[in-house]
């Protein structure tokens, strides 16, 4: 490979120097067939020239000489050739040939003749002629090995074409890093490779080799034996330089990552008399090699170590820049030193004692002529070291939003600095500040702590030069300057969830979504890492999928979200009936969503919208509800199981037609048409939901109604959980469990030992033939067929799960087992069986197939036959087997279907409702079901089965019948069942581009075969496939049903001029005209979400942001100019807006600063009365700091809700613009003070809430001036749970309230206990969206 081109390169000159060059070069002055050679002969005293001919000079090798390496003269040679004085010369041609293989070529030459100034030969830039030293194109192949081996790598070469050389690279790719807690990574340099532009990264211990066009984007890693301090490239000895914290200097070459050898230690003692710790390093100018430790700086010289300057503080350097022949080195706490190179002597210290703003200068840059200094608390001071002036120092003051800078970058004329949670562009060509972009819109969360430039180096850079901006959790936003949109990708080196805590858990299409705090983090379970999360900004009670989407119940409402996280709808009381917001429990078949509030109402959704949002009410207080059919089912504390029947709107009668009322707590699950119900002290209830009987209940041999002792199976009467898995149904109670096939029971067999022996059963899910069970001692497995004959393997604290009693568990599919307990949930793998941390994905259930036939209902038991029940006698036949009715093989049954006497034409008899297609292993028969023979039989190595897989989802229309075998064709097949033909199959596959996919499932629906087909590859099924629809009386394929696009969620504001303002959750804002149409759509590229305010003021919207108020005019539909700190508003109204107040006349507008480290630093109110700002700092004149979340006139001034663990009420007094005093804990003789809200009704009496458990509402009365008898829980029924931000109003004589979740009191309406992790102990008691 050629050596790039540089008169400083001794490399490639001495290359040159030494190339043998060979050109063999031919010339012709007539065709080789013409008449005389002409040449030359002496006679006496003269030459004699022929009149013409042509000349052949044969072949002519040149070598070329004279190259310098010290000079940089290029090797050169010169040919000469005679011909007559005069001559006239036609028909020239040379060729040039070359020969790689025995060492005749060259570097880029260029043949000219000088004589009349034309270039016969220009190959300047070519590289060498006669020998290709590599292949064209970064990679000629990439692949991966899958599992122990790859093929498929070919080249096209010349057919003469002889390899002297071929490397093959065999990478060690790294799939990005996954955590099962919050990710945290320490990036301490990072620099590129001078050739190919691969990026080395150190965080920690480790070294990342990262090649942005592979994927995985990272090729090797090298470990080390303690934390990497600095990263040197060296382009002179082709090396790369490490600077490690405990072992000194390694060096790895540049061309195969080799370990060479490093730079040694200084063999004598530390000036400060510690070890020879140093933190950086540089290679200077002058060709000597410089580190900086705590005692002070030293130099090497290829030779030995030195020490030019030592110091006796120990303040540890933070970081090295060279500058015009000057050494800077910042020292913690210390400033800056400097050492001038030419003179190797010391220059003046900086430090704030003299020009420096700041101590500890964590990062320098040089931008042009400016010498830029980075400080995490004193912003940026700039020096300009060609005039060896200072400039003004960038901080808080005057262009940046904070003063913290961790991070500098310069590419072309913008500079870059990481500001905070903001990155600042300043425009060094025009001198100003052109930008200020929020991280949260690039998609990290928290504050910048890493801003890296990737310059186009080579084929393993980037194409353009990109910034890599990192929040410290593993996940980089990819800028590209110059670029529209600036962010074009994101750049992952590992991930993990935000927080350690967990609400609930479930999973949808390979993807877990867990809620944890206020954030819905989402695992990918195919790519093995942890999605962008999803800020909720509220608690969440319970998840669950219909398979399509995930619905959220959580204390603001009911949220529905699509599977990529984006939040679609939500239903709370601001666009519903309801009455409150804490949605506990939901549920939804696809077509209906159900959310219940535990306190007697329901909101009901049609999905497809064709009805309006409805939200019944009842009188019992509903813990659970399971949705089937039209039917949703409520269990209740007290009133057994309330029934709706959704499709007219009204309530059936209650089920406790058992004789058991007040039940408590009511495990529902449905299997195939029995609906069971768990009745806590009585037992397990069944309804046949195909007749609306009731079967006959399974109970203890103690508790039995005489119904005999096949359902006297239980082991208590005290049901915890019930499941369904097909046909079988798993029974948990306080002292045992049982597995339930529909006519007989298995009870769990335990082991002798403590450890093995399980008493009560919370939970079960199945998995791959083993059934997992939340227990008493742990989560236990059994294989699923011997639960009665072999003892559980169970895994308690010991293996590593966070608690002994596990109440809940879970299986996704992929081989992991989820455990819920009260300290978390553990994470368990299937095989082998172990403990390996904590989290919980949803599980997965399948149903038997069922057919009905008059009376008797026909289930499908794989691995046993057709189970039989007759529904008017609620008895069970006798089971087809193989062993009676049913071929071998088709005991394993995977269909069914009715005939209802389809083979009137065949000449098998007259027309018989009574006959019932089975399909299993053996293929299909069918059967009279009246006297229970066989009256057809189709093998599948019969001409009319197709599919080489069992048959599934059988239907029959018409005469005919459709099946598909699942996973084995992406086809469906066809049999004219009254003249017993094949007909072609239908190749649903290939409608939807998914040849080789898996069908799912199959209905007939208005006429139309609908058919679900997903890729057959798994890591691939997310978001693939669709439904295939093909129109049964055209014989045609129809439009298909693709995947769905995302839908945003809606919250609104009416306007005086009736538009309608949409927020959509925190990325988009939307303006709809009164007819409909849309004005306007904005996204996060235009506002730092969230608005917390919308109102109106002077003719203009006002919109409470995180940047300060936004503003429009709907008059001319253009936004006015932002108001924030000094711009719009006082100097210190603070950076985000949570409150936005006004009368018409005066606007209030509460803000607060945070600091970069998220932490709440001085609250602000600030007063427009239509001339001049006011503004009033909390924390000052008696006042509580704290955030301003809450503001209502009353008697006549202005209350302002000031939340903080010391905050109270401070009044405002519009009129005389004056502060008159607040009420804090001392007025209402309480220990709490944290404000959630005021509110005044019509007699000027305030109302103040708290964020407090066991709180009251406190009174003021401003008629008398005195404080009043507050509300109670004891007089008044009040509700113990604290009292949720801002959630208090008086409206039309009655004070509403919106409580959090309570952990103590007497009167708890949202109680629920947490319990944080071992590795968190911290508490957050203000969220960023408050």
């Amino acid at each position: 490979m050629s050596e790039p081109k540089s008169n400083n390169t001794p490399l490639r000159d001495v290359h040159r120097a030494f190339l043998l060059v060979v050109l063999m070069v031919l010339s012709s002055a007539a065709p080789l067939l013409a008449t005389p050679v002409a040449s030359a002969h002496e006679s006496a005293g003269e030459i004699v020239w022929s009149p013409e001919g042509s000349n052949d000079t044969g072949w002519v090798q040149l070598d070329a000489t004279g190259a310098d390496p010290n000079t940089g003269a290029q090797a050169t040679t010169s040919w000469t050739l005679e011909f007559a004085p005069g001559a006239e010369l036609s028909n020239v041609s040379f060729q040039i040939r070359v020969n790689g293989s025995d060492g005749l070529m060259i570097e880029e030459p260029m043949m000219v003749a000088s004589d009349v100034g034309l270039n016969l030969l220009d190959w300047r830039g070519l590289g060498m002629l006669g020998s290709q030293d590599s292949f064209a194109g970064a990679n000629p192949y990439s692949g991966r090995m899958s599992p122990n081996s790859d093929s498929g790598a070919t080249w096209t070469l010349p057919s003469d074409a002889v390899i002297t050389e071929l490397i093959i690279q065999a990478l060690a790719p790294v799939d990005p890093v996954v955590a099962l807690e919050p990710l945290e990574l320490d990036i301490t340099s990072a620099v590129s490779h001078p050739l190919d532009g691969r990026m080395y990264l150190a965080i920690e211990d480790t070294i990342y080799t990262l090649d942005y066009s592979n994927d995985p984007i990272i090729i090797d890693v090298l470990e080390m034996n303690s934390a990497v301090h600095e990263l040197v490239i060296d382009t002179t000895n082709n090396l790369l330089h490490v600077l490690t914290e405990d072992d000194g200097f390694f060096a790895y070459s540049l061309t195969d990552t080799s370990e060479q050898n490093g730079l040694p230690l200084p063999t004598s003692a530390s000036p400060t008399g510690n070890d020879w710790n140093f933190k950086q390093f540089m290679l200077a100018t002058n060709g000597f090699v410089y580190a900086a430790h705590d005692g002070g700086i030293a130099q090497w010289d290829g030779t030995s170590w030195t020490f030019p300057m030592s110091k006796t503080t120990d303040g540890e350097p933070l970081d090295m820049l060279e500058v015009n022949g000057v050494l800077y080195v910042s020292f913690d706490d210390e400033g800056v030193v400097r050492w001038d190179l030419n003179s190797a002597s010391a220059l003046s210290s900086w430090s704030t004692a003299n020009s420096l703003h700041s101590d500890e200068i964590t990062e320098m840059m040089i931008s042009g002529n400016q010498l830029l200094f980075a400080s995490p608390s004193n912003g940026l001071a700039r020096y300009d070291w060609s005039s060896g002036f200072w400039l003004s120092t960038w901080n808080d003051g005057n262009w940046l939003s904070s003063n913290s800078i961790s991070g500098m970058a310069r590419s072309g004329s913008d500079l870059f600095i990481l500001n905070g949670n903001e990155l600042r562009v300043y425009d060094a060509s025009i001198g100003v500040f052109t930008g200020s972009i929020p991280i949260s819109s690039l998609g990290l969360s928290g504050e910048g702590e890493d801003l890296i430039v990737w310059p186009a180096l080579g084929a393993r850079s980037p194409t353009n030069e990109m910034l890599l901006l990192g929040n410290g959790f593993g996940s980089f936003a990819e800028l590209t300057p110059g670029n529209t949109p600036l962010q074009t990708g994101t750049l992952l080196i590992g991930s993990g969830p935000t927080s350690s805590g967990m609400q609930d858990a479930t999973e949808l299409n390979g993807v877990v979504f867990v809620a944890a705090d206020d954030y819905m983090n989402r695992f990918d379970t195919q790519a093995s890492r942890w999605l962008q999360p999803i800020f909720l900004g509220t608690t969440v009670n319970q998840l669950m999928n219909d398979g399509s989407h995930v619905f959220i119940a959580s204390e603001s409402g009911l949220h529905q979200m699509h599977n990529n996280g984006t939040l679609l709808q939500t239903w709370d009381s601001s666009n519903t009936d309801l009455e409150q917001n804490n949605i506990i429990r939901a549920a939804s078949d696809g077509n209906t969503a159900i959310g219940i509030t535990g306190q007697g109402q329901m909101v009901r959704v049609d999905l497809t919208g064709v009805s309006p949002v409805e939200a019944p009410q009842y009188d019992s207080a509903a813990v659970d509800l399971a949705l089937f059919g039209n039917t949703v089912y409520l269990a209740t504390n007290n009133d057994g199981v309330l029934r709706y029947d959704l499709s007219n709107d009204s309530w059936l009668t209650p089920w406790i037609s058992t004789g058991v009322n007040n039940a408590d707590n009511v495990p529902v699950a449905v299997t195939g048409d029995i609906l069971y119900f768990g009745i806590p002290g009585y037992g397990v209830a069944r309804k046949d939901l195909a007749t609306g009987e009731l079967m006959t209940p399974l109970t203890t041999s103690g508790n039995n109604p005489g119904q005999g002792s096949s359902t006297s199976i239980l082991p208590s009467s005290n049901i915890y959980a019930l499941e369904a898995d097909g046909s079988d149904l798993y029974i948990g109670t306080s002292n045992g469990a049982v597995k339930w096939d529909g006519s007989s029971s298995s009870s769990f067999q335990t082991g002798g030992n403590w450890n093995t022996r399980p008493q009560q059963y919370f939970d079960f899910a199945v998995s791959g033939g083993t059934v997992y069970v939340a227990t008493n001692i742990g989560v236990c497995a059994w294989a699923s067929n011997q639960v009665s004959s072999s003892n559980p393997n169970c895994l308690n604290v010991y293996d590593g799960m966070p608690n002994w009693a596990t109440y809940s568990v879970e299986a996704d599919g992929y081989g992991y087992i989820f455990g819920g307990t009260n300290s978390g949930v553990g994470i368990i793998t299937a095989s082998p069986y172990e403990v390996i941390g904590e989290w919980e994905a949803g599980e997965q259930t399948q149903n038997a197939p069922v057919e009905v036939i008059d009376d008797i209902a026909y289930i499908g038991l794989n691995g046993i036959g057709v189970a039989r029940y007759e529904i008017s006698t609620n008895s069970w036949l006798t089971t087809w087997t193989e062993d009676n009715v049913l071929d071998n093989g088709n005991q394993f049954v995977t269909g069914l279907v009715a005939d209802y006497g389809r083979l009137a034409g065949s000449g098998l008899g007259p027309a018989n409702p009574e006959q019932l297609w089975i399909g299993g292993e053996d293929g299909f028969q069918l059967i009279d079901v009246v006297n229970g023979v066989e009256i057809y039989d189709i093998e599948k190595s019969s001409n009319l089965f197709a599919g080489s897989g069992n048959p599934h989802d059988m239907i029959v229309n018409g005469d005919v019948m459709y099946y598909n075998d699942r996973t084995s064709s992406d086809n469906v097949f066809r049999i004219d069942i009254a003249n017993f033909t094949s007909l072609s199959s239908l190749d649903a596959g290939a409608e939807l581009n998914e040849n080789g996919g898996d069908v799912n499932g199959m209905n007939i629906v208005d006429g139309k075969l609908m058919v679900s087909v997903s890729s057959g590859q798994w890591w691939n099924t997310d978001g693939s496939g669709g439904i295939a629809q093909w129109n049964i009386s055209s014989s045609s394929w129809e439009q298909s049903i693709l995947p769905i696009g995302q839908v945003d969620r809606v919250t609104a504001y009416e306007s005086t001029t009736g538009n309608l303002w949409t927020s959509w959750g925190e990325s988009n804002l939307e303006l709809i005209a009164p007819n409909g149409t849309t004005i306007g759509t904005w996204d996060e590229n235009d506002f730092n979400f969230p608005i917390r305010e919308i109102l109106e003021y002077n003719g203009e919207v006002l919109f409470a942001t995180e940047d300060g108020v936004a503003r429009y005019n709907e008059t001319t539909n253009q936004w006015l100019s932002l108001w924030d700190e000094g711009n719009g508003l006082p100097n210190n109204a603070g950076d985000r807006i949570y409150e936005l107040w006004t009368d018409g006349t005066n606007l209030v507008v509460g803000g607060g600063d945070v600091s970069g480290f998220g932490q709440f630093r001085a609250g602000s109110v600030s007063h427009w009365d239509g001339t001049q700002w006011d503004q009033y700092s909390l924390g000052q004149s008696g006042t509580p700091n704290g955030y301003p979340i809450s503001m209502a006139m009353c008697g006549g001034v202005l209350n302002i809700g000031v939340y903080a663990n010391n905050g109270g009420v401070v009044r405002l007094d519009l009129a005389n613009k004056t502060l008159i005093g607040s009420f804090t804990q001392a007025d209402w003789n309480e220990n709490y003070g944290e404000v959630a809200g005021v509110a005044c009704d019509s007699t000027d009496t305030l109302y103040v809430a708290f964020y407090e458990d066991e709180a009251d509402i406190k009174k003021y009365s401003y008629s008398s001036g005195s404080w009043i008898t507050p509300i109670t829980s004891a007089t008044n029924g009040l509700p113990s749970d604290r009292v949720w931000w801002d959630a208090i109003g008086y409206e039309n004589g009655q004070l509403v309230l919106g409580h959090g979740i309570g952990l103590s009191g007497n009167n708890i309406i949202c109680l629920l206990y947490t319990s944080p992790s071992p590795r968190d102990k911290r508490q957050s008691r203000m969220p960023s969206s408050a």
